[in-house]
Order: C-alpha cells, then structure tokens, then sequence
C-alpha cells in the first residue's frame, strides 16, 4: 500500500511537471477570453446527461437483484464524485455502493456489470483505433467470457473453491458465500436479454456523451478536435487513471488528453476544462449529496 502511496505521488507529479512545461500563460488568457460559453454550456449538458444514464443502467441492474430507488442510485453516483476526491477511483466506487443499501456484494455486482460493459466498448474501440494487439484481445476476452458465459467462469471459481475447501473448510465457505453473492448480482444484470440491451445501448450513449465532449471543449477554444483523437484522448486519459490510483485521476487525466491532442496550451486548457466540467464540479454537488445520505457523518 505503501510503494502504491508513493508511485501514485510520483506519476502526479510527473504528470503535473509535463503539463506546466506546455502552458504559455499569455495564450492561457487569449484563449479563456475567447472562450465560446454556449459551447461549454452544451458540455455541462452533456456531463449531465452522461452522469444520468450512469445512474439509470446501475438502477436499471439493481432492480433486477433487489428494491431500488432511482432517487437514491443519483445520488449515491454524485457521492462517488465527492468520495473519489481523496480516494482512488477504484476505491471510490466500490465506497459509493455502500450508500445504495441493500446486499452489498450484489449491489457492487451490478455496478461492476456496467462498469464492465463501458471497459468493453473501450477495448472494441481501442482495436479501431490503435491497431490490434496481443494484450488488446487477452483484455477483450476476458471481458467477454465473464459478459457472455459466466457459468463458465462460474464453474472455474467453484473448483478452485473445492482445492480451498480441502486446506480449509471455513475459508472456503465463507469465500463460497462471497462469490455465490457477487455472481448473482452479475448473472441477474444480463439474465433478461431486453435488460442487457438497454444497459448495452446506455453505455455507448454514455461512451459518447463523452467522447463527444472532448469535441465540444476543444471546439469552445478553438482547438479542432478530430473523432478518433478525441476517443484516444478519452481512453488515454481513463487508462492513466485507473493505473496511478491518484484521487480523481487529477493530472493523469489531464496528461491522457494532453498526450493525444498534442502538447500545447489549448490542448491542456482543453483537457482541465474538460475534467472539471465532466468530473471535479461534481464533486462538489456529491459532498452535498454525501452529507445529506449520512446525515452529516463521515
């Protein structure tokens, strides 16, 4: 835990390092000045949005595993926001299914699901754009035999259980009941074909709505943003992310997009304005959320 702490300082770091040395102050100020505010409006719209059906593919899941509020689903998804401010993304997730109620571990199932499905439209997206690779269709096929077949995956887990189960019966029990749990969550997210359809369709849109914004940002400050570097922009920027375990992604993010735009100072003008209006505002809206869920306790 401890080198992790460290690496993940190290990345911010660099991250931030890199970025400093692109900004031109006086191009900061020509660019914010000419800044198209219908545009950026148009983002915070689709930030909106994007976050709304987020919230409804994980409604949508849970209500096939146990009672759901759609009220609530919002804002515990706005709390994560403000949870993923001082705690990894990874972290940051898991802490908002808390916040749902209900069976935890099949609560934290069906939003895995989702996130799962999102990863998947990535990696088909990545083939597209990057070319292919080895490591590329090792990651998409183990996306889609847990998605497509999880007996078969199911059947694995058990007879690893078996082996425990001879070193340690209460382990092994315990672990039975732990997965048992989780892989009803997951299984009933995709049992109903409709079901697993509309969280499919959801999680393009939600793909989109932020691919597409990267378009939008750029286009506010006069920086023309192509389809395919805005999807590396965006992938680029999930992928540092998720690898440095900083709160929020803050720099890796930013790095990402600035890496696939191409370093300069629109590019990282773009990338913070980005950010904040597709992540860290939120952040703020969640705190009131968190608070209001907990009743004002940590």
């Amino acid at each position: 835990m401890r080198k992790r702490k460290i690496f993940s300082v190290i990345l911010l770091l660099l991250s931030l390092v890199y970025i400093v040395r692109t900004i031109r102050i006086e191009e900061i100020k020509t660019a914010i000045s000419m800044a198209d505010l219908k545009l950026l409006s148009l983002a915070f719209g689709m930030a909106f949005s994007s976050i709304l059906l987020s919230t409804l593919r994980w409604y949508i899941a849970l209500r096939e595993v146990q009672d759901a509020s759609f009220r609530k689903t919002f804002a515990a998804i706005l709390s994560g926001f403000y949870m993923m401010a001082f705690l990894p993304p990874s972290v940051g997730h898991a802490a908002k299914v808390k916040l749902v109620g209900g069976d935890y571990l099949k609560a934290l199932s069906t939003l895995i699901f989702g996130i799962s499905l999102e990863i998947l439209i990535l990696v088909i997206i990545s083939l597209l754009v990057f070319g292919v690779s080895v490591w590329k269709f090792l990651l998409l096929g183990l996306l889609l035999v847990p998605i497509f077949y999880d007996s078969a995956t199911h059947n694995v887990l058990q007879a690893g259980l078996r082996l425990i189960r001879r070193i340690n019966p209460q382990l092994a029990e315990k672990l039975r009941n732990y997965f048992e749990r989780i892989h009803f969550g997951w299984r009933n997210s995709k049992k109903n074909p409709s079901t697993f359809a509309i969280l499919l369709f959801l999680s393009m849109i939600t793909v989109l709505l932020q691919v597409s914004g990267i378009i939008i940002v750029g286009k506010a400050f006069g920086l023309s943003v192509g389809l395919f570097d805005a999807i590396k922009a965006f992938i680029l920027s999930t992928f540092f992310a998720a690898i440095s375990g900083i709160p929020s992604g803050i720099g890796a993010n930013e790095l990402g997009i600035t890496l696939a735009l191409g370093s300069s100072t629109k590019s990282t003008l773009v990338a913070f304005t980005y950010k904040f209006i597709y992540q860290y505002v939120w952040s703020f809206v969640g705190a009131v959320e968190f608070y209001k869920m907990t009743g004002g306790k940590s």
